[in-house]
């Protein structure tokens, strides 16, 4: 192993390698910096950013990325695709992780993988920019921690997705599991039971795999 600097940190999956609680604030509609600092001084870790139902400015995007990274929090974005561009670009652009909205098979969280990680476990393409911090770094080095760094997160918001939780955590490189009760309850045609008691269980059953 090389005796060089990191080239990539993620304070957030450091916590979860510790057994630490990671703490998760979830972003909508506002990038401005002062969200970035209010999230840091609450004790929060982490922003999962959303663009599956909110459209943002790319370039205030990218600023928000850098600044969250800037800050010691760990940008991951919420999409609603297994799209390669789309995935590239935002991992390029800094973000430490991908939140996949609707996962319910393994075929997707198979092409995460294969969009999110450099070889030899994926076809991620090579680029330095936001990501490395500006910074000249080795690219041996930056991939190899660059693919152990930047997290999977899988959002179950299905029926289907309940069903085959067991299976879709079983691919080593899912960091964690998150959950949309509302899309969940409509899909056990429960519309807005979000608190219903077989929305609940089916997430409890979830949580206890």
């Amino acid at each position: 192993m090389s005796d060089s600097p990191a080239t990539i940190s993620n304070p957030a999956k450091s916590r979860l390698k510790a057994g630490e609680p990671v703490l998760v604030f979830n972003v909508f509609e506002s990038l401005r910096p002062s969200v970035i600092k209010i999230v840091k001084e609450t004790g929060y870790n982490m922003l999962m950013i959303e663009t599956e139902h909110v459209l943002h400015d790319e370039y205030n995007l990218t600023n928000f990325i850098i600044g969250a990274r800037d800050n010691a929090l760990s940008p991951i974005i919420s999409v609603p695709t297994t799209d390669r561009i789309l995935v590239s670009r935002l991992l390029d652009a800094g973000a430490l992780g991908i939140n996949l909205c609707h996962a319910e098979t393994d075929e997707q969280v198979d092409d995460m993988v294969r969009w999110m990680k450099y070889p030899p476990y994926g076809e991620r393409a090579l680029f330095m920019g936001a990501n490395t911090d500006y910074r000249d770094v080795d690219a041996e080095q930056y991939c190899r921690e660059a693919n152990e760094a930047t997290m999977l997160v899988l959002k179950i918001e299905s029926a289907l997705g309940v069903e085959n939780a067991e299976q879709l955590m079983a691919n080593e490189w899912v960091d964690g599991i998150v959950f949309g009760p509302g899309d969940l309850a409509a899909s056990m045609g429960l519309h807005g039971g979000w608190q219903h008691p077989e929305v609940m269980a089916a997430m409890e059953s979830v949580i206890e795999l």
